[in-house]
């Protein structure tokens, strides 16, 4: 007698049709006649993710970079160090071979499309049947149409949000869990694979990977487990170094949103999870008795809701590590675990109650009714689409010959069917259709992410705001920040200036905020030069309107142009006679701003405040608080910082964290000294700022420089000592030499983690070809 393995191995074709079924309801739902158009994408996030693939295409892989530096978002950032390079990788290996937005648009789908695939995989790695197996596909379908969230991660209004790198990484999260499952328990020989998921997975999303890790606890106490388990997050480690060495390494310096945590209850019980609740709970129950596999996903199922109330039921639970009310990890991002494990249970319920009739109804049943099901579901699913989604006319040909087809393909069948896999089939459809019945928005949203900038009405503004821009002498861009921007496709639709402009002109304002120390001081600059701007980070101190303050701080960052967008910011930056009108393009308004060199003499002597970051390593080993000569706690650096960008009469008494040991030391901003240094205006020259190197020659060596782009410790001064981090989030050196260069260099941690990777993957290829010739032999 064959095992279910063995039969699907003999004939998979059932199985893997529902599943490209299950999955093309998904497909059609984000309107695919615009995923194939070669229009440049937006909405949310995504209108901005734009940049990042094309510039690792364009500038990082030519010079044999993943990780690199770009000066095109604020003021400078670490490109790839704290986002997931796997995506937008993908999307450089299509654009090989099709437009760069097509291949920009079929990436941000195919996590959603491989859910309802891995969730089969993981369900017949507990070693559910097949049938039930594909009723928990199904369930892939309704997280995906979820619609009470569209931020935290994994659904279809998550992605399109901008969130595609989350939904890659939650498929292959689940298809770690399967095969981690089958290494401890079946056999040895899919360790390779379940690192290599890992390694995926955390390529794609940091949060998705800590909550598999902690799932993969729950296989620990298994025979075999520990070892085996250890030996995959080695190596699925050692497979991600590249990335994830560097990102461990450097994480301290990047800037925290301080999102707010999740208090309603609602967010934990939304309405679809009290409607499948009374299946998900039978479900656990059911699957429980049978087999101890599914005790990972349930732990995955339950870590959210266990920490959605820590940040505020224990706020005191490592105050120096999550800041109090401000934990570092978002209770939100979990979420989505919660949702999915409940919607695969229940299906796992549905799943048993199908096996339970069948076993009272005849073994078969007359294929009569397959053939009156399959054309039901046809004019339920068509009535379905029609009510949300937008269709062109054309696509309702090849839609009704496939009805046709499937129809008549019905008619080949056998006179009797077997009377589970009829139950299979209706229950998989009630599921689908069920989801897919629940679809309010999320149609319309895709229409409108996917049918591009291109398309919107307002189009022809926003291209002649990029095309007078790129006619204008090379400079850095600030604009104004308001929600209405959303008409040219997304609020961030300037953050594509130096996408539209082939890094020309850089925006100050970027989509990846962890990224850059220079994140919240913007944000602060971006509230001061808008009428209605987003003041995304809390806590921060924002002078909104108040140009004047505003001006000051451009000139802090060498900021050159300023785009107006509103009438009262218009009317505000004409009133100011450093502002000078350049160029009109309605609604926009470009200025110029006073010129201010990316590299400058400071003109007071700098002082050190040597008070560390609160890097989360810091914390936990409580090395990050540092007492004053009184004995109170310090504020951070970064802290510091803050309250030094409030005094705008006092921006050229420059501080920085470390510096020549002849330098005064303090303790707070009082206590900057006040001794000018004297230097000729024209000091310095030939100034030239690249991608990875800054270059300039001076005749006050000897004096410190301040350098404006953002600080990031692989930068490497010659001719000069430094770079230090300077207030607020900028360079300073002093040169030995007139001729200085800085370049971006690969550290400890790039090197460490490139060769952890060559290993690790030189490892899995000989692996992999070893099998191959002992198979043979």
């Amino acid at each position: 007698m064959t095992n279910p393995g063995q039969r699907f191995r003999e004939n998979p074709w059932p199985v893997v049709l529902t599943l490209a079924g299950i999955s093309l309801v998904i497909f059609i739902v984000m309107n695919p006649w615009w995923i194939v158009s070669s229009t440049t994408p937006t909405g949310g996030d995504m209108g901005a993710h734009v940049f990042g693939p094309a510039y690792l295409r364009d500038q990082l892989l030519p010079e044999g970079r993943i990780l690199g530096w770009s000066n095109d978002w604020f003021a400078g950032f670490p490109a790839f160090y704290f986002y997931f390079p796997l995506p937008s990788l993908i999307i450089v290996l299509l654009d090989l071979v099709m437009p760069y937005g097509v291949a920009f648009k079929l990436v941000t789908v195919m996590g959603l499309l491989a859910t309802p695939p891995a969730a089969y995989y993981l369900a017949r790695s507990m070693r559910l049947g097949k049938h039930v197996s594909l009723i928990a596909a199904g369930a892939g379908v309704v997280f995906a149409f979820f619609e009470s969230y569209s931020i935290y991660g994994g659904n279809v209004a998550s992605t399109l949000a901008g969130e595609f790198s989350y939904s890659w990484s939650f498929a292959l999260s689940l298809l770690y869990l399967g095969l981690l499952i089958r290494t401890v328990r079946d056999d040895r020989r899919y360790l390779k694979w379940a690192a290599l998921a890992l390694a995926a997975t955390a390529l794609c999303h940091v949060l998705t990977t800590i909550v598999v890790i902690f799932a993969s606890l729950f296989v620990l106490p298994w025979r075999k487990g520990f070892w085996r388990t250890l030996a995959i997050w080695a190596w699925g480690f050692a497979i991600a170094a590249f990335w994830a060495l560097p990102l461990l390494a450097r994480i301290r310096f990047s800037s925290d949103m301080s999102w707010t945590p999740l208090s309603r209850w609602e967010e934990i019980f939304p309405v679809e999870i009290w409607l499948l609740l009374p299946l998900a709970i039978p479900g656990v129950i059911w699957i429980s008795r049978r087999t101890s596999r599914a005790a990972p996903l349930l732990a995955a199922t339950i870590l959210p809701v266990l920490y959605f109330p820590l940040p505020h039921v224990m706020p005191e639970l490592f105050p120096t590590v999550f800041g109090g009310e401000r934990w570092k990890l978002w209770n939100g991002r979990l979420l989505p675990y919660w949702y999915f494990g409940v919607a695969f249970f229940a299906a796992v319920g549905a799943g048993a109650a199908i096996i339970w009739l069948s076993r009272r109804l005849p073994s078969r049943i007359s294929s009569y009714w397959p053939r009156a099901l399959i054309a039901l579901i046809t004019v339920v699913a068509c009535a379905l689409v029609i009510d949300s989604t937008e269709f062109p006319r054309w696509v309702w040909v090849p839609v009704a010959a496939a009805g046709v087809l499937l129809l008549a393909a019905t008619f080949a069948w056998p006179s009797n069917l077997p009377t589970r896999s009829f139950l299979t089939g209706t229950m998989v459809s009630i599921v689908v259709l069920g989801a897919l019945s629940g679809v309010t928005f999320v149609d319309g949203w895709a229409k409108w992410n996917y049918e591009g900038y291109e398309s919107k009405e307002a189009w022809p503004e926003y291209e002649a705001l990029m095309a007078e821009l790129d006619t204008l002498p090379e400079g850095r861009v600030h604009w104004e920040a308001n929600s209405e921007l959303n008409q040219y496709g997304t609020p961030m639709s300037p953050m594509l200036i130096p996408y539209w402009t082939n890094g020309s002109h850089p925006s100050m304002e970027g989509l990846f905020f962890e990224s850059s120390l220079t994140t919240p001081f913007h944000f602060i600059n971006s509230s001061e030069m808008s009428e209605k701007p987003s003041n995304p980070i809390p806590g921060l101190t924002y002078h909104t309107g108040e140009m004047d303050r505003g001006l000051k701080h451009l000139e802090l960052f060498g900021v050159d142009y300023y785009v107006s967008f509103t009438p009262e910011a218009t009317e505000r930056a004409d009133a100011i006679p450093e502002m000078t009108k350049v160029a009109t393009t309605e609604p926009f308004t470009i200025y110029q701003l006073p010129h201010s060199d990316l590299v400058e003499v400071a003109s007071y002597q700098p002082s050190v405040y040597e008070v560390p970051e609160h890097g989360l390593m810091d914390s936990l080993t409580g090395s990050d608080t540092v007492t004053g000569s009184e004995g109170e706690e310090l504020p951070s650096f970064f802290d510091m910082a803050l309250e030094w960008y409030e005094d705008v009469d006092n921006l050229d008494r420059l501080v920085v964290a470390d510096g020549p040991a002849d330098w005064p030391r303090i303790e707070s901003i009082d206590q900057r000294p006040t001794t000018a240094i004297e230097a000729p205006s024209d000091a310095v020259s030939d100034i030239t700022v690249e991608n990875h190197r800054i270059s300039f020659t001076t005749s006050a060596v000897g004096m410190p420089h301040l350098i404006k782009v953002s600080y990031f410790p692989n930068w490497r001064a010659e001719g000069a000592e430094g770079p230090w981090r300077a207030t607020p989030s900028l360079m300073m050196v002093v040169p030995t030499s007139e001729n200085v260069v800085l370049e971006f260099q690969d550290t400890w941690a790039e090197t460490g983690g490139k060769v952890a990777t060559g290993l690790a993957l030189g490892a899995l290829i000989g692996i992999g070809v070893w099998s191959v010739r002992r198979r043979d032999a």
